[in-house]
């Protein structure tokens, strides 16, 4: 069998397989950290975690408040990420998911800097103060994006911050799972999703902007589910 060609993100070479992260709690430390031990990137999803922490179930039980249930869930990322990072065995990348949906998105950014997270993987919205939130740390930052408009402006944004991503996660609404970059299920069979189309349009983008045609990574999430969907 013909060997993959390797993904090298933020000077590390993976192999070129990326778990996404799947929530409520489904990829979590156990199946980040053994994805990582691989060498590829496993994804931890950030939202609720403290499903995973009897203690801070009981905690939250106790107090069920927001601010209780948000701290409880940052203390939960804070554990999933180290004992991710302990399976991985310092092998691969261990990312964080967060939603930009999410009220709680930038504590999340910030919990997953200081827990020693290798990247940040961005979605459910435009990522686009996500460099402002993690400046001087030495993190990769990826965004999720469905369409080259909106790869377009995250690059001419993120350009002003003196920024570029790490990689580019390219999800197919009609094949991915999740929090989808369209505006109604009327949408999904738009030409415009498919990913020869996206990453095409995506080499013009990197050519009007300066960017090299092989400086960032293109990932395609949805449909992907053997050796011959990879390759």
């Amino acid at each position: 069998m013909t060997p993959l060609s390797p993904l090298i993100i933020r000077g590390r070479t993976l192999l070129p397989i990326v778990q996404g992260g799947m929530g409520v709690g489904v990829s979590a430390h156990r199946l980040a950290g053994a994805v990582a031990r691989e060498g590829a990137m496993g994804t931890i999803s950030s939202i609720d975690l403290r499903h995973h922490h009897p203690d801070l179930l009981e905690m939250c039980k106790h107090n069920p408040v927001q601010a209780t249930l948000e701290a409880a869930n940052q203390t939960a990322l804070q554990r999933e990420i180290v004992a991710a990072k302990a399976i991985s065995e310092g092998r691969g990348m261990v990312a964080v998911n967060v939603m930009r949906a999410v009220a709680s998105y930038a504590a999340s950014v910030q919990t997953a800097c200081e827990s020693g997270a290798d990247a940040i993987v961005m979605g459910a919205g435009l990522p686009l103060d996500l460099p402002d939130l993690t400046q001087g740390v030495d993190i990769a930052l990826i965004p999720i994006l469905s369409d080259s408009r909106g790869i377009a402006l995250v690059l001419k944004k993120w350009m002003k911050k003196n920024r570029l991503p790490d990689a580019i996660v390219i999800e197919h609404p009609g094949h991915a799972g999740g929090h989808l970059g369209v505006a109604s299920v009327a949408d999904i069979p738009s030409e415009r999703f498919d990913f020869a189309r996206v990453i095409e349009e995506t080499m013009l983008t990197f050519d009007t902007l300066g960017i090299g045609r092989t400086q960032i990574p293109l990932i395609v999430a949805g449909g992907i589910d053997g050796h011959a969907a990879v390759r």
